[in-house]
C-alpha cells in the first residue's frame, strides 16, 4: 500500500491511498483547516445570531482538521486506515513511506485492524536513495580537513558530480537487486570500494562480473586486457574513509530489508500532479472545490480519460 504525499493548497491537503499491486488510488481524504463559513462569522462569535448560525452551520462545515498544518498529513492517513476496513473491506497490512516517521508511527499506534494485525513499513527506494546524496553533501559542508591534511571536496576529491555519480550508483544496487538482501548489501559496497580502488590496489571483488558488468575493471578482466586499465574516477584514501559511516549507515540491513520488491512512490506523484492540474494552488481553493478536483483526478487516474 502506497501512502499518499500531501497536496497542499493554502489550508486544504489531500492524502492519496495507491494499491502497489493494482496501481489505483484507492482512498483519499481532503483535510481542511479552514472554512469561509466560520471565518465569516468570528467576528460575531458568542452572539445570539452566530449560536443560530452554528446549529445549522455544524452540518456543512468544511473545516475537518483543528491541529496544526504539519499533523495534516498524519492525521488524514490515520483516518484512511482507520475506516479501510469499515468502508472499504481492505486491510493495509503494508505502507510505501518517504522516511517520515511521524505520520507511520501515528498509524501503527492507532491499531487500525486491533492488536494481532500489524502495518510494516516498506521504504521508497528513491528516498532511501536520495539520502546518499543528502549525507554526502552534509559531509562535505561539515568536514574541516581530512587525514591527508586537505578538504573533502576539490578537483579529485568528493565533488558534487562525484556525489551525484555514487547517488546514482547506490540507488541502482538496490534496485538492481531487489529480490535479495545480501546481494543488494554486496552491491552497495561495491560501489564505494569501486570508488576507493586505484591502480596500485584494485578492489572489484564485489563488482558485478562479465563483459555486461558497469565495473570498466571487471570489462577487461573479460577482454584479458585489465593490465592497460586506469582508475580514472577513484577518490583519495582519506575521502573514503571520510564517507565510509554514510556507507555503514546506508547499507544497514533493516534499512535495505525495506527497499526489497524496489517499491517506489512514482505512481502518488502522477495523482498529485494531476489534482494540481485540475485544482491549481494560485486559486486558492477550498476543500469543496479541491474534493471534486480530487475524485475527477481519482478517475482519470484510474481509468483514464474515458473513465
Amino acid at each position: 500500500m502506497e501512502h499518499g504525499k500531501p497536496v497542499a493548497i493554502l489550508l486544504v491537503l489531500v492524502c492519496a491511498v495507491i494499491g502497489d499491486k493494482t496501481g489505483k488510488c484507492i482512498d483519499a481524504e481532503v483535510m481542511s483547516s479552514f472554512c469561509k463559513g466560520c471565518d465569516s462569522w468570528k467576528r460575531r462569535k458568542g452572539s445570539p445570531a452566530y449560536k443560530k448560525w452554528k446549529i445549522l452551520h455544524v452540518k456543512e462545515c468544511l473545516k475537518n482538521h483543528n491541529g496544526s498544518a504539519g499533523m495534516m498529513e498524519t492525521v488524514g492517513m490515520v483516518r484512511i486506515f482507520q475506516y479501510s476496513l469499515s468502508h472499504r473491506s481492505v486491510r493495509s497490512t503494508s505502507y510505501i513511506g518517504d522516511g517520515d516517521s511521524k505520520t507511520f508511527s501515528s498509524i501503527t499506534a492507532s491499531n487500525p485492524y486491533g492488536e494481532d494485525i500489524t502495518v510494516s513499513k516498506i521504504e521508497c527506494v528513491g528516498h532511501v536513495q536520495k539520502r546518499m546524496g543528502t549525507r554526502l553533501r552534509k559531509l562535505k559542508q561539515m568536514s574541516s580537513k581530512l587525514s591527508d591534511e586537505k578538504s573533502i571536496e576539490g578537483k579529485g576529491r568528493l565533488t558534487d558530480r562525484m556525489i551525484d555519480l555514487i547517488t546514482t550508483y547506490y540507488g541502482n544496487a538496490i534496485r538492481q537487486n531487489k529480490t535479495c538482501l545480501s546481494d543488494m548489501r554486496k552491491a552497495v559496497w561495491a560501489v564505494y570500494f569501486h570508488i576507493r580502488s586505484s591502480d596500485k590496489e584494485p578492489l572489484h571483488s564485489f563488482c558485478p562480473v562479465g563483459p555486461n558488468s558497469w565495473c570498466k575493471y571487471q570489462n577487461q578482466v573479460v577482454e584479458g586486457s585489465v593490465e592497460t586499465l586506469r582508475h580514472s574516477n577513484k577518490l583519495p584514501v582519506a575521502v573514503t574513509d571520510a564517507i565510509k559511516p554514510v556507507f555503514n549507515d546506508l547499507s544497514q540491513p533493516k534499512l535495505l530489508q525495506k527497499c526489497l520488491g524496489g517499491k517506489t512512490q512514482n505512481n502518488n506523484e502522477s495523482i498529485n500532479s494531476l489534482i494540481w492540474k485540475l485544482c491549481p494552488k494560485t486559486l486558492g481553493c477550498g476543500r469543496k472545490i479541491v474534493d471534486i478536483s480530487t475524485n475527477e483526478a481519482i478517475v482519470i487516474f484510474n481509468d483514464g480519460n474515458q473513465g
